[in-house]
């Protein structure tokens, strides 16, 4: 089973006026104590041992080499390269600077090729006593110097027999490429620094002694891609792979070859086809945009066309059979309505039955046109893709996670009241049913992350009917299968006095015990010695007592936090929610 969480996810943080009360709390928690190497630390999914999965996220101690910086990146941090007294190799970064840095030069937002390429994610295994980061593609190609620290690694799945699945990527290296400008006397030859890596991202399975890579099909420019997302206890992983290229991606190709054939290209073809899977990558869907909600919808595109796959592995990882799934609809070839983007579908969560949930591209109301291009949830069961829902009042949507009784959840987006919403949903394969979650009023803004076999599920909504674009977001429980259930607010379920403030619930197991993201404020000193508060994101374990949820009176402070991500409805960022997923984990919501 899997769980997601919110990667770029603005959360609005309420400080409560405590109340006294002297009835046990539903359930006790655990902060886990955050390595010292990263500022944020972001659960993925929680198994039976009350073990987890987690994302480190934002590095506090890369070194950094300011010589290797381009001037404009220089200057964007208030630092002036023609100033003669300026030495490089001796200046010390503010906190400020540091910051800006390590986002700008992230793989995800790092636009400036010529630039190194900083690491900014973490693949944490969390065994009960600490959190231990494991890192797998530091140095893939000893013949070529790396760039060090230009690796980001993700867990995403985790089973029983604590074997954990992800995808990590390359180490950069830099590169020069000379190339002509000008004619005649004027002619002249100019040489460029770029990074470049051997691969874009690689599927990881690993047990702790023994670790695993999985090459993706199709690698005819930046390594191909290869994703795991989910594994079961009968050693069934499912994710996704790159297996050709995109109609659009091909005509590029083409063109970038064509100018360095004709020697017109200032960049060699895989920085050329790079620079495009980046923008793709970071591309939304610009049909959906809603002026009112300013919701913004990730599309997680790339140059290939992906396809869900499901690898039936051996006790050591061992690939012994896989299957990949098609889209739901075969990409439009209708007269002026050609649609040369890539088509993909996407596997996120596997149940012990061997039935996979996740995402596939199609087209609103069946109708192919590249504007009406959308994902939607899907099964993915016995070779067949099928859909969870085609009613046209969606046009956006995945599942999330599934349990062992064939019970998915999911979201899907549609308009309430002239804005878009993120709205839960859970479908039972074996009766075809589909349900709309209640969330905590008309309008909340919800998304279920995990779901275990009793039906409990969790994830992060909306808790204020305000007209706000950022409204205040909890992590919530839900049981199911209970008569006249509701939503709770997990931060009741802990009692008013816990100091804490659980803004996504990322995963529930079997013992209904729940990993969750708690948004701490934390104190730090700048290298002048000004101390200034924190906004970050903490994991802690819930466990169920058997007490009574509190009601707790607020007063809200809004803080806004951003780029929670994926930690993982982001990791979820970096794909699911169109764009949330990546919520830190997996999607981009």
């Amino acid at each position: 089973m899997k769980h997601f969480n919110l990667g770029v996810l603005g959360v609005a943080i309420a400080s409560a006026m405590l109340s006294n009360t002297a009835q046990a709390d539903a359930y006790s928690f655990q902060k886990v104590e955050t390595p010292d190497s990263v500022l944020h630390l972001y659960p993925a999914a929680l198994n039976d041992n009350r073990h987890s999965i987690a994302l480190g996220q934002f590095p506090l101690d890369l070194q950094i080499d300011l010589t290797q910086l381009s001037d404009a990146t220089l200057y964007g941090i208030g630092i002036d390269p023609e100033d003669e007294d300026l030495d490089l190799t001796t200046y010390e970064l503010s906190d400020g600077q540091y910051k800006t840095l390590v986002n700008n030069l992230r793989d995800a937002r790092a636009t400036q090729t010529s630039n190194p390429r900083l690491s900014y994610y973490y693949a944490g295994f969390y065994n009960g006593q600490q959190v231990d980061f494991e890192a797998f593609f530091e140095d893939p190609n000893a013949t070529l110097p790396q760039q060090t620290g230009s690796t980001d690694h993700f867990y995403y799945g985790l089973n029983n027999n604590d074997v954990r699945v992800g995808w990590g990527t390359a180490p950069y290296r830099f590169i020069e490429y000379t190339y002509t400008v000008g004619e005649g006397e004027d002619e002249k030859e100019l040489t460029t620094t770029f990074s470049e890596r051997d691969f874009t991202r690689q599927a990881i399975w690993t047990d702790g002694v023994t670790t695993r890579t999985y090459e993706a099909p199709e690698q005819s420019y930046l390594g191909g891609e290869s994703v795991m997302m989910d594994i079961n206890d009968h050693n069934v992983a499912v994710g996704y792979v790159s297996t050709g290229l995109s109609p659009q991606a091909v005509e590029f190709a083409e063109s970038c070859q064509t100018s360095v054939d004709e020697g017109t290209a200032t960049r060699p073809v895989n920085i050329c086809m790079w620079q495009r899977w980046h923008n793709l990558s970071n591309a939304v869907a610009t049909n959906l945009q809603d002026y009112y909600s300013r919701l913004t919808i990730g599309t997680n595109q790339s140059i290939y066309d992906m396809r869900a796959i499901v690898w039936q592995l051996d006790g050591s990882g061992n690939v012994i059979s896989s299957q990949q799934y098609e889209p739901l609809m075969e990409r439009s070839q209708v007269e002026d309505q050609e649609d040369s983007a890539d088509f993909s579908t996407y596997a996120y969560a596997v149940n012990n039955n061997g039935i996979a949930v996740g995402q596939s591209w199609t087209y609103y109301e069946g109708e192919p046109a590249p504007s009406r291009r959308i994902k939607m949830p899907v099964v993915f069961i016995d070779g067949e893709t099928r859909a969870i829902t085609d009613s046209n009042e969606y046009y956006w949507g995945s599942a999330t996670d599934i349990n062992d009784n064939n019970q998915v959840v999911g979201f899907l987006i549609k308009r309430i009241q002239g804005v878009q919403r993120y709205v839960g949903f859970m479908y039972d394969i074996d009766t075809d049913t589909f349900n709309e979650l209640p969330g905590f009023f008309v309008g909340s803004s919800t998304i279920p992350t995990a779901i275990n076999n009793a039906g409990e599920i969790v994830g992060t909504a909306e808790i204020e009917p305000t007209l706000s674009n950022q409204r205040r977001r909890v992590g919530f429980f839900y049981a199911s299968a209970e008569t006249d259930a509701n939503f709770i607010n997990l931060n009741d379920a802990v009692g008013c006095e816990a100091g804490v403030f659980i803004a996504t619930a990322d995963g529930i197991n079997n013992n209904s015990e729940i990993v969750a993201t708690n948004v701490q404020p934390i104190e730090r000193t700048d290298t002048d010695g000004t101390v200034y508060t924190e906004q970050v994101g903490q994991m802690i374990v819930l466990d169920p007592t058997g007490g009574e949820i509190s009601n707790c009176s607020e007063e809200e402070t809004r803080v806004e936090r951003q780029g929670a991500s994926t930690g993982i409805v982001g990791m979820l960022g970096m794909f699911l929610i169109g764009g949330l997923i990546t919520l830190r984990r997996r999607f981009k919501v």
